[in-house]
């Protein structure tokens, strides 16, 4: 199994991971097993024999058993929604850090919601906020919804473009009403494909590319961040590591100031964020 998925380019503990999956235990558990050599049953061996082959092609670990963990919390992920990386965990630090100064039930927009991983983690972590997540993909928001529904029932989900207006007025985000705009947006340039297969043939375009620099979005976002955000308030986009000076002229140029861009455990530019 191990052997497989190395030559298949898979590094870590998928193939334990997997396994434990198949046999519904904890690694624990399965350590143990393993110990005094259990040996597995019929039908879980055949799942993980599946599991196995699904990850040598490069289907993402996550995909395959169905949940990707997210600060503190397993979210179900599948087709059609953007699996939700570790690094992202930075920005919603960055949130946190802000609300701590806020007022009683600050108000906060996660624009491009996705699998809800962001909005949901702010809902637990800051529970006087109010959330608002905002997702135009039909079929991430069928993750969402579930997301939110199970893990942070208060959060207020909207399928829209976040640039409706029309749709954001009907819910009561208007001009200089919010505390918070946060968004992960898509950022990788139309060109640049990314080389990794689990990115480049299993998460949704629409999560991954905006514009030929990768910064589309982000213009619109900022202008709209602007209007939407009360004085003092903040915006927080995350996005490759090469884009920090880029986005924080972008908030500069929409009025923002204190812009400042934050690294991820690995010592990349992730997150950069600015106040209104």
């Amino acid at each position: 199994m191990r052997a497989v998925l190395a030559e298949a380019g898979v590094d870590g503990p998928d193939a334990e991971l997997l396994a434990a999956w198949a046999t519904d235990r904890s690694l624990g558990e399965l350590r143990l097993d393993m110990a005094v050599g259990r040996a597995l049953e019929p039908e879980a061996e055949s799942r993980l024999a599946d599991a196995v082959v699904r990850r040598a092609r490069r289907e993402p670990l996550q995909r395959i058993i169905g949940v990707a963990p997210f600060r503190h919390v397993e979210l179900a992920v599948g087709q059609g929604v953007f699996t939700p990386r570790p690094e992202t965990e930075v920005l919603v630090d960055v949130v946190l850090e802000h609300l701590r100064g806020a007022g009683r039930e600050p108000l906060v927009l996660d624009v491009g919601t996705g699998s809800g991983a962001v909005a949901i983690s702010i809902a637990r972590e800051a529970p006087r906020a109010r959330v608002v997540a905002v997702e135009a993909s039909p079929a991430a928001f069928v993750w969402a919804s579930r997301n939110v529904r199970e893990l942070a029932p208060r959060v207020r989900l909207l399928h829209a473009d976040a640039r409706d207006l029309a749709a954001l007025d009907a819910i009561g985000v208007v001009p200089g009403s919010l505390q918070v705009l946060v968004s992960n947006p898509p950022y990788v340039p139309h060109a640049a494909i990314p080389a990794d297969p689990e990115v480049r043939s299993h998460d949704p375009a629409l999560a991954l590319y905006s514009g030929a620099d990768g910064l589309d979005l982000v213009r619109s976002l900022a202008p709209l961040a602007a209007d939407l955000l009360t004085p003092g308030g903040l915006v927080a986009f995350e996005h490759a590591e090469h884009q920090g000076a880029a986005i924080r002229g972008l908030l500069e140029d929409a009025g923002f100031h204190s812009a400042r861009t934050r690294q991820d455990l690995a010592g990349r530019d992730r997150v950069t964020s600015a106040v209104r």
